[in-house]
């Protein structure tokens, strides 16, 4: 009888952790379909919400491995719903994820929250700025050449006006953000970062400044890894609270002590600048819009929040190919625009100061990339100039200036592997451009 009431406990066990395991298996496998899932249903949502182009068009040209290789977006079904500004991702029918457009904030995939929710968030953010004026002189466009569009080319289907998703290009978005509230007093760079969760008793992390997050530099814990269906840098495609999981990361070495490049901590940039511009989300929404897009006549470009409300300042920029060369601009000019200071004086310099760990080929500034960093020798891109820096995205994004040049050179697009390499580009585009050597910016 023992015996046998003990095979029937084992028996029993086992079905119990054959039960744990499929559960186990269920969660993960479904953590992974929401990768694909959720960030379909974010990017289609974008790319027509935001972008301005038909569901048709970025089936077609974005949902390809031919144009996205390596990337999970675009698998499964999309159902768009033009009217309710909604669109739904799922694969084979499981783990549905649905993203949610509001205007002036973009798209955002309700995970945490509910489509009441965040309809709710974007309630109060000011409208985008009237149609320019088509007959006046323009300082945008993808290439710039002193303050002049020297040459502009769209892919078929594209034009001037669709927004184009930024990748890490956003990255300097915000780190001009926090260079902003740095002017305005709201937040000082050798501070300890303002994230609640650091500042309980013990906790190393409250010795990571702002300075330590703008150079990547916090000595968190994070996987930049697109190559995996689940890693750190995916769990952006899932949505829900992306500052705070990255802010939930252990330490993994001092801060200041190593360079580590980090989507993550972007991400807790951007919660940073969100809290710190506004008491409301209208606020906080609003002041990229008031303190530069509108400054600069970015009529075409948002910053997406995720679902807790906080700006994606890792990835999540959507802007036209002349609104990005205008930011361009702004830094080729020194933070000034039109006469007036938009970016805190010496913001440009400090941008461009060298991470003190970074490899020598990876040389990084605060959030960008810099062509030489402490060893003069090295050049991350030996073909052009030694002053030239860049925001660079993780499809083929780019945002290139060259002061010496006078120069801002602007491509985007999902398809940089293997064919393209943005550094010959420029090469090719200097070469064109005649090389005067002065120190006059035009302003139109």
């Amino acid at each position: 009888m023992m015996r046998r009431l003990g095979i029937i406990a084992l028996a029993v066990l086992a079905m119990i952790v054959a039960a744990g395991a499929f559960a186990y298996q269920y969660f993960e496998v479904g953590s992974q379909i929401a990768v694909f899932t959720g960030g379909t249903a974010k990017m289609m949502c974008s790319n027509v919400f935001v972008g301005g182009r038909t569901p048709e068009h970025v089936r077609a040209e974005d949902f390809t491995r031919r144009t996205a290789p390596g990337t999970y977006i675009g698998i499964g079904t999309t159902d768009v719903d033009m009217a309710d500004k909604t669109v739904t991702g799922a694969l084979y029918g499981l783990v549905p994820r649905t993203a949610i457009w509001r205007e002036g904030i973009g798209c955002t995939v309700a995970d945490g929250k509910t489509v009441e929710e965040l309809r709710a968030q974007g309630s109060g953010v000011p409208s985008a700025l009237p149609p320019p004026d088509e007959t006046a002189q323009w300082p945008e466009g993808e290439v710039v050449y002193r303050g002049r569009i020297v040459a502009e080319r769209y892919a078929p289907g594209f034009d001037k006006s669709m927004a184009h998703l930024s990748n890490s290009v956003a990255k300097s978005f915000t780190s001009a953000l926090v260079g902003i509230l740095v002017g305005q007093g709201k937040l000082k760079i050798e501070d300890p970062a303002p994230i609640d969760e650091w500042h309980g008793k013990g906790d190393p992390r409250a010795a990571i400044t702002l300075e330590h997050l703008l150079h990547m530099s916090s000595g968190l814990e994070f996987e930049e890894n697109y190559k995996k269906i689940k890693s750190d840098t995916t769990f952006q495609f899932v949505g829900g609270d992306l500052a705070g999981f990255s802010a939930a990361k252990p330490l993994v070495a001092k801060p200041g002590e190593r360079w580590s490049y980090s989507t993550g901590t972007s991400n807790i940039l951007g919660r940073i600048v969100t809290q710190a511009a506004g008491a409301t989300l209208a606020d906080s929404f609003a002041f990229p819009r008031r303190a530069l897009f509108d400054k600069l006549g970015m009529r075409n470009t948002v910053i997406e929040p995720d679902a807790m409300g906080n700006f994606v300042g890792g990835s999540y920029v959507f802007a036209s190919v002349r609104d990005y060369a205008r930011f361009g601009l702004l830094y080729l000019r020194d933070g000034v625009w039109n006469g007036e200071r938009i970016l805190p004086e010496g913001w440009v310099a400090y941008t461009r100061t060298p991470t003190a760990h970074a490899p020598d080929d990876r040389a990084y500034g605060a959030q960008f990339w810099l062509n030489t960093g402490l060893n003069p020798n090295v050049h991350r891109y030996p073909a052009l100039p030694p002053d030239t820096y860049a925001m660079n995205g993780h499809q083929g994004q780019h945002v290139f200036i060259v002061p010496s040049r006078d120069t801002v050179v602007v491509r985007v697009g999902l398809s940089e592997f293997p064919s393209w390499k943005m550094d010959d580009f420029v090469e090719r585009v200097l070469k064109a451009l005649p090389n005067e050597t002065t120190t006059e910016q035009t302003a139109h």
